[in-house]
């Protein structure tokens, strides 16, 4: 049974998230490989059985609460910008969305020796939750479901991290 990732007995603790770079993808790069009719693949990790792990955006902790999906967009929009996938930027036509309202791509770096040296990651809505998927441009020839269930558990504690970690609020120089 899926638990959430901070109770997973596999993920990483956070001194290994800390040796991990999470960089957004440039639009210029996303939107020259759509040109040329690139197709990014995604496995979404709340779908896989090896992965059985999730983010629980309301847990409350220490007596505080993490918040929710908007909370989490307003978090990735305070650190990263707006998102930057073509079809989900701020203010676009919502009328063929279905489940996804924003998607944001981030390629996460790595020095180890049991990841890879960078993978792609999407970070979107799901279901009015959070939704973390392993990513791939198609003519890379990497399938992102064949990435195994660590490189998983390690981007969904990662993206994990970020949402639920407060940011300063520019107007009001409060944490949310």
């Amino acid at each position: 049974m899926p638990v959430d990732i901070r109770d997973h007995p596999d993920a990483p603790d956070l001194e290994t998230l800390g040796d991990l770079t999470l960089e957004p993808v440039p639009d210029d790069e996303i939107r020259r490989r759509l040109d040329e009719e690139d197709e990014l693949l995604e496995d979404q990790l709340r779908e896989r059985d090896d992965v059985d792990a999730y983010v629980e955006l309301n847990r409350r902790a220490e007596g505080g609460e993490y918040g929710d999906i908007g909370t989490a967009l307003y978090r990735l929009v305070q650190l990263f910008g707006t998102p930057q996938v073509p079809g989900y930027e701020a203010g676009g036509d919502l009328r063929d969305r279905t489940d996804e309202t924003f998607k944001y791509l981030f390629r996460v770096g790595a020095d180890s020796e049991e990841l890879p040296e960078s993978w792609l990651v999407t970070v979107h809505d799901w279901h009015v939750d959070l939704g973390v998927g392993l990513a791939a441009w198609k003519s890379d020839g990497t399938d992102p479901a064949e990435m195994g269930a660590g490189v998983g558990l390690v981007s969904l504690a990662l993206v994990t991290n970020v949402v639920t970690e407060p940011v300063e609020c520019e107007y009001k120089d409060i944490w949310f």
